[in-house]
């Protein structure tokens, strides 16, 4: 496990056999509220949705289904009446909820008001009155801490049996359960004072919370960059009873991430193509209601039969989405596109393998058996933006498609743009500005497209590209007279006196020397001799694109 943090950022990477498996990311100007409790005020109650919206406090409303609301004993409605939110919720009513979901894109958090308070081995249900044990532990193990938790139970609480409790005794659970009791009681003395929406119960720092869920005797090693994270992490240990002294402060100057190569490899969790060993490759895109995920053979080939070559790139791209889900932290509605197979024996091998690997993911996942279409069908619990919704943004350019429109299409669009502006308006002039790249296209070679424009409009058109506009941009500078236009185009007058860089030499006179301003290109009499220098000179006169000036 590798902790680098600072002011601004604590990054987490789980490293299995040398290679990354996790990614967590927590900053400060964005942080998870996952798992925090909540004092909120409902806001709207949606009876056509069974749901309300609650104000917890943060920029968005939060999201609360009547599915997730404990009943008071009291509830007026009979058993077999169907419950109705508005019957539970009132506008302006105080609850206690958490928080089961970030705020995703557009979307609030989700809320449930079934607390929980969770344990490095149990997880308190105060709301609940049962016992529920890990199902990763075998039966034998189930057995015996179903009957401990029975013993060290209090009365009207809920207790979960945690996999990391596999290995604990009594005086450990009992430590445990001491703790989060202590802890809720906190909690209710902080409700009893509320008044208004707030934060009652915030969820520990990300790097313990990833110590509590995860840490197992599989991890041999922590490095951190930082002494207080060090500091932390032993402390949590310590009030814990896990003895783990293996936790090293990163020695290097050099950020412990570059080091490791985990910058690397967060760069790539961020592409859309996933190169395999054998040479194949995956291709991820993100979409609003799924995620498609397509297999390709690439550069794979083998002396086997079709069938063979199609059969193992298929299982290894069954390893490397597995591992891409966990890492990327993809959740939702998952779709995958394997390549054909024929046989349905290959089709189960694939499908099993996928099982297999999925079997490490701690997120909790559903995956179908291939459709008639041959595309596998899989959910994985969302609870967070994932990789890619934590380190980028939608492309202000494509607003997130992938495309924006080519030089030609935009250069037509464009010409259309101006025509219109010609004909609608009476001036008999104008003065544009584009993109240099399209000013370029819609001048054309020697000037040829946009004299054809102003034959075609009969206006007098000047055009002028700017390396700082949008592709799309037009912007009509001015517009009025020949004179008005021509004045309002040329960033200089006869006569003036300007400071220019003599850049290089002039082809067709080798005494004279070229410089630039605003896209004009300016002939200096004399000028050979002072290249690479800055000299005062006079303009002597104007053409459309260029100009004639003497040193004075």
């Amino acid at each position: 496990m590798l902790v680098s943090s600072d002011d601004a950022e604590t990054r987490v990477a789980i490293l299995d056999n040398g290679q990354t498996t996790e990614l967590y990311f927590d900053r400060k100007f964005k942080q998870s509220i996952l798992g925090n409790i909540y004092v909120g005020r409902v806001e709207n109650i949606l009876p056509s949705l069974d749901a309300a919206f609650v104000d917890i406090g943060v920029e968005k409303n939060a999201f609360l289904y009547i599915n997730e609301i404990v009943l008071d004993m009291d509830f007026e409605e009979s058993e077999n009446t169907p419950k109705k939110i508005q019957h539970i919720l009132k506008p302006n009513q105080l609850v206690v909820v958490q928080v089961t979901k970030d705020p995703l894109k557009s979307k609030g958090a989700r809320l449930t008001t079934f607390i929980s308070i969770p344990g490095r081995y149990l997880v308190l249900a105060p709301y609940n009155d049962g016992i529920g044990v890990s199902r990763k532990l075998s039966d034998s193990e189930r057995d015996s801490l179903r009957q401990i938790t029975k013993e060290i139970k209090p009365k009207d609480y809920g207790i979960i049996v945690r996999t990391a409790a596999r290995t604990a005794d009594k005086n450990i659970l009992k430590r445990d359960l001491k703790q989060l009791l202590r802890t809720w009681s906190e909690i209710q003395r902080k409700i009893a004072k509320s008044l208004k929406p707030m934060l009652i119960n915030d969820e520990q720092p990300i790097v313990l919370r990833i110590l509590r869920d995860l840490f197992s005797d599989d991890f041999k090693t922590i490095h951190v960059d930082s002494k207080e994270v060090k500091r932390d992490i032993s402390r949590y240990f310590g009030n814990i009873g896990i003895r783990f002294s293996n936790i090293r402060l990163h020695p290097s100057p050099e950020d412990l991430f570059e080091d490791f190569n985990i910058n690397e490899v967060i760069e790539s969790a961020i592409e859309r193509k996933v190169w395999l060993k054998s040479g194949g490759f995956i291709v991820i895109d993100y979409g609003e209601a799924l995620t498609s995920i397509d297999v390709n053979t690439g550069k794979f080939t083998s002396n086997k039969n079709a069938a063979e070559t199609i059969l193992r790139t298929n299982l290894e791209a069954a390893e490397a989405i597995s591992s891409q889900l966990r890492l990327r932290d993809i959740g939702g509605l998952i779709v995958i596109d394997f390549i054909d197979m024929v046989g349905e024996k290959d089709r189960q091998k694939v499908f099993e393998k996928f099982r297999q690997c999925l079997d490490k993911d701690k997120t909790k996942t559903e995956v179908l058996n291939f459709s008639k279409f041959g595309l596998l069908e899989m959910t994985r619990k969302n609870v967070s933006d994932g990789i890619i919704g934590t380190l980028c943004r939608p492309c202000t350019c494509c607003s997130g498609t992938g495309f924006v429109k080519s030089e030609e299409t935009l250069k037509y669009s464009i010409e259309r743009k101006i025509k219109a502006l010609a004909v609608k308006n009476f001036e008999k002039a104008f003065f544009i500005k584009l993109n240099t790249t399209i000013a370029c296209q819609v001048i054309g070679q020697g000037g040829r497209n946009l004299r054809a424009i102003e034959n075609l409009t009969k206006k007098h058109i000047v055009i002028k590209g700017d390396d700082n506009m949008q592709m799309d941009e037009l912007v009509v500078v001015s517009k009025g007279s020949y004179k008005e236009v021509e004045d309002s185009s040329k960033p200089f007058k006869t006569g003036d006196l300007l400071e220019l860089f003599i850049e290089e030499t002039y082809l067709h006179n080798s005494e004279d020397a070229l410089a630039r301003v605003d896209g004009y290109i300016i002939q200096i009499i004399g000028g050979k001799k002072f290249m690479g220098k800055r000299v005062k000179v006079e303009v002597k006169s104007i053409s459309k694109t260029s100009a004639v000036a003497e040193i004075t």
